[in-house]
């Protein structure tokens, strides 16, 4: 059996720009199916993705160990977010074509279930007004969700006065209120604030109870996360923009998170998550995969769900049904207890619409934000 081409198929979704891997084998209607979304970067991934084929073209697809390392170390400039998202699409679609000859769900064949429920959260976005939270969390309740993450933010510089501080702690006010006691949130940073001013917020929304800040400081500093650690009392999860295990050794090592955010489509695939997530166990930190885009990607994130220890909660994609639901030919929904069951099988059990990727409206995503004098400012 052997792997004989592989496809990237980008699609324009209506949250920004997604991208597929198909995989093709000599066994006729064999295929794996894998998402590497890494949105704003769409035609820099279809490139690498092309750029990987001559490196597993002929491999055996159910040797995944072996592809993976073919493709990170070969040939000698590793790592980086387009070539590790690249690489990872292609090893969940290999995890795929895996579980399809075993005739069994991936997390069977990553040695079973330890869990009968995943817990599930609802991404409800960025905006600065608190009525606006409380009617995106009133709709993700209604839906069955009983979590929620929001991004309070404005587009902050180093420091702020009392007016920002104060706009940050109003939403975080009325989401908790609107959810009670029986309800919970996280709050993400988006990687948006200096250590300094992030120890501020952090202590003025401490009172509402957050389940998590996430990334509270840019990835780039991310010695910042020492002086957090020392001052947060709201555990501190980071990790969406960081790349294989390498990358998570300090954070781990040094203790600087309570929870880690690893993302199947970008982090290294199935293959690596598995690694990430045993490490972690290691160091009593909790692992909640980042999971924001497609349906490939979601499905693929709930298998690592069911089958890794250390997982806490799972990141879900509640808006647009209608359109991920013809994206993707199977689509959990959340039931009334805020959870899902097991995902299905063979393999992944959610194949893409290739033909509905296709179609869809070709377009140029750019997440951006700027200050009130005119300077960039991080999204």
């Amino acid at each position: 059996m052997k792997i004989t081409k592989l496809t990237p198929i980008v699609t324009y979704s209506p949250f920004s720009d997604w991208v597929y891997v198909r995989v093709d084998t000599d066994q006729p209607g064999l295929v794996g199916w894998g998402e590497c979304s890494l949105p704003s970067k769409p035609n820099a991934l279809a490139g690498a993705i092309e750029d990987l084929e001559k490196l597993v073209v002929g491999a055996d697809p159910r040797d995944t160990e072996w592809c993976w390392q073919r493709m990170y170390r070969h040939a000698f400039w590793r790592g980086g977010p387009i070539q590790t998202a690249a690489l990872s699409g292609v090893d969940i679609a290999l995890w795929d074509i895996r579980g399809k000859i075993a005739g069994e769900p991936i997390y069977k064949v990553m040695g079973g279930a330890v869990r009968k429920r995943i817990k599930l959260y609802a991404n409800c976005g960025l905006s600065e007004d608190p009525d606006e939270f409380r009617r995106r969390v009133r709709h993700a309740r209604d839906l069955g969700y009983r979590i929620v993450k929001i991004y309070p933010l404005p587009s902050v510089n180093h420091v702020e006065g009392l007016a920002v501080l104060r706009r940050i702690v109003a939403c975080c006010e009325a989401v908790r209120d609107e959810l009670g006691d029986d309800g919970d949130f996280a709050l993400d940073f988006h990687g948006k604030l200096a250590a300094g001013f992030a120890v501020e917020v952090e202590a003025a929304v401490r009172h509402t109870k957050p389940l998590w800040i996430e990334e509270p400081v840019l990835p780039e500093t991310p010695t910042a996360l020492q002086r957090l650690a020392e001052k947060f009392v709201v555990p501190i999860a980071v990790g969406e923009r960081l790349f294989t295990k390498f990358a998570f050794r300090e954070v781990l090592e040094k203790q600087w998170a309570a929870i880690i955010q690893p993302d199947v489509a970008n982090a290294g695939g199935i293959t690596e998550m598995i690694k990430i997530a045993a490490l972690a166990e290691t160091y009593g930190v909790g692992f909640a995969p980042h999971n924001p885009n497609g349906p490939i990607q979601s499905i693929a994130s709930m298998h690592l769900a069911a089958g890794l220890q250390p997982f806490a909660l799972l990141e879900h994609r509640h808006e647009h049904p209608d359109f991920i639901g013809k994206l993707g030919s199977f689509v959990p929904k959340v039931e009334a207890d805020g959870c899902v069951g097991l995902p299905p099988g063979p393999g992944l059990g959610c194949d893409l619409n290739e033909d509905f990727a296709r179609a869809t409206p070709q377009g140029s995503w750019i997440p951006e934000a700027f200050r009130e004098d005119g300077t960039i400012a991080d999204w």
